[in-house]
């Protein structure tokens, strides 16, 4: 069974954060209020659900969402939760060395106590706070409610419809656009075409686009994204495939 852990460099700064067996990184959208406390230390807002708490003096660090350059994506400071207010969490943020201010809908990652769901692709996912989209832009998950409950049942189920949902897609467009269906130039599938590839997608397939995603997320954290078109343009470009050592 797959599992494939990334955290990178985002809590390198700060050796404390480290993680451990008894939890896991998740991201959640900061809100538009913010507060200046002084010329160094911003004051920024995250809301959450009922069921879900931050705990006074929780650390965090906030990222940016990524827009049309990696940039976007550098953490902007770090620092911990010093108010709780109802559903409201305040967080004071320092050590901010980007040069870019926390805005709306930048991520602040923090550490959350395990639970014994089902820790597969789709919850790993929704840690970068990661919406996938099938092809009418309807959302495959909720990514709060991936984490109240999950089964490998649900996720193998799930996994079958994202299948089903990038074939119908490949089909759709070999019979009504075959001039999209160029040949993939690199990687694994170099010289096969790319509707045809999206037509007869296998699961193993995807497995590795999400591991990909998982070992890269600052493209993808925080937003939402149609899966048949970011998988296409995975396999277009040639299909980077993350390698796992022994465990």
């Amino acid at each position: 069974m797959r599992r494939f852990f990334f955290i990178g460099l985002l809590f390198v700064c700060i050796p404390a954060i480290a993680q451990d067996n008894s939890t896991w990184v998740r991201a959640f959208p900061i809100t538009d209020y913010m507060i200046d406390l002084n010329d160094s230390i911003k004051l920024v807002q995250v809301e959450l659900p009922d069921d879900l708490q931050f705990k006074e003096k929780q650390l965090g660090v906030i990222r940016g969402v990524y827009k049309d350059k990696h940039s976007d994506t550098l953490a902007k400071g770090y620092g911990r939760c010093q108010l709780i207010k109802g559903n409201f969490y305040y967080f004071a943020i320092g050590k901010n060395d980007s040069k870019q201010q926390p805005k709306a809908g930048d991520l602040l990652y923090t550490m959350m106590q395990k639970s014994d769901l089902f820790y597969g692709q789709i919850p790993q996912l929704a840690g970068h706070f990661i919406r996938l989209l099938d092809v009418q832009d309807a959302p495959f998950y909720d990514r709060y409610e991936v984490f109240r409950y999950w089964s490998a049942d649900l996720e193998n189920k799930l996994l079958d419809s994202m299948i089903a949902d990038i074939r119908y897609t490949g089909t759709y467009f070999l019979e009504n656009a075959p001039d999209m269906n160029q040949p993939v130039s690199t990687g694994s599938f170099k010289g096969k075409k790319l509707l045809e590839l999206m037509k007869d997608c296998q699961k193993n397939w995807l497995l590795d686009f999400f591991d990909y995603i998982q070992a890269r997320p600052r493209l993808y954290a925080g937003r939402d994204w149609k899966l048949a078109e970011i998988f296409a343009t995975w396999l277009s470009a040639g299909a980077p495939t993350v390698i796992h050592g022994s465990d």
